[in-house]
């Protein structure tokens, strides 16, 4: 074999033994022994030993009554190509993760140094819903003067009554604005206003905003991306966190407008 094809069996990933074995084995149909393989290919047998026991775990060469056959070449080179393809898929991975994690790094110096603003000041991402309803509960437990609540049918109420109630006992003003379309949505009204809420049921149906504003410091909210006619559920960006006084001040305007409109649930 030429010196051009060893160099491109390295290039595919043989190494320079396996490479050269390889090739040897390529022109003996019934195969060579060991010592056969250790003189033709000028090597030590302690090299051969380990390079033929390579070979044959990737697949290269087989064993047949202790002589050693190469595979024919198609096989092989299909063999080593999926090899290299899951190395560079698990190692483009890795470094996904690395970028990300470098990412999250070096994002808030470019931007700080132009904006004078954090990003995660503005918005800090949380990855379901079930996150959202976690820290609601949490900026929940450290309201001291107001809550407002903008809910659909409230149907997460349940998984914050707890916090909420425990609000309302210490004297936190509670407002919540949701649609009460039916009993388990007024039952749940009914038992936030016995608790000392002010609940009004939202006159607008559709509005792509909810949340649940503490304090006028802490807001946890989401965004319906879109109301598509035939989709069932509308399709909702990842919820969000947020103590920046302008994003602050854009929820508590809109739920403001809509309190207003809003009907006294008795």
């Amino acid at each position: 074999m030429s010196q051009d094809s060893l160099t491109l069996l390295t290039q595919l990933g043989f190494s320079k033994g396996e490479a050269v074995v390889y090739a040897y084995l390529l022109r003996s149909p019934e195969g060579q022994s060991l010592e056969e393989i250790t003189i033709g290919c000028g090597i030590t047998p302690e090299e051969a030993e380990k390079v033929l026991g390579r070979a044959v775990e990737r697949g290269l060469l087989r064993v047949m009554s202790n002589r050693f056959e190469a595979i024919d070449p198609k096989s092989v080179l299909a063999r080593v190509l999926g090899d290299r393809e899951r190395g560079l898929k698990e190692e483009l991975q890795r470094l996904s993760g690395v970028a990300s994690t470098l990412q999250k790094s070096l994002e808030p110096v470019f931007w700080e140094s132009r904006l004078g603003v954090r990003p995660e000041e503005l918005l800090q991402s949380l990855p379901d819903l079930r996150a959202m309803e976690a820290r609601t509960g949490e900026v929940l437990q450290g309201a001291q003067k107001h809550v407002c609540i903008f809910a659909e049918s409230f149907g997460w109420y349940d998984r914050i009554r707890d916090e909420l109630l425990n609000a309302l006992k210490r004297g936190v003003k509670t407002r919540v604005l949701m649609l009460v379309i039916d009993k388990t949505s007024a039952e749940k009204a009914r038992e936030l206003k016995k608790f000392g809420a002010e609940v009004r049921h939202c006159a607008e149906g559709w509005y792509p905003a909810r949340g649940t504003l503490v304090d006028d410091r802490e807001l946890v909210f989401l965004i319906w991306a879109t109301e598509k006619r035939g989709v069932k559920r509308p399709i909702h960006f990842f919820p969000h966190y947020t103590t920046n006084p302008g994003m602050i001040r854009i929820f508590s305007d809109a739920f403001e407008k809509r309190w207003e409109a809003g009907d006294a649930v008795t």
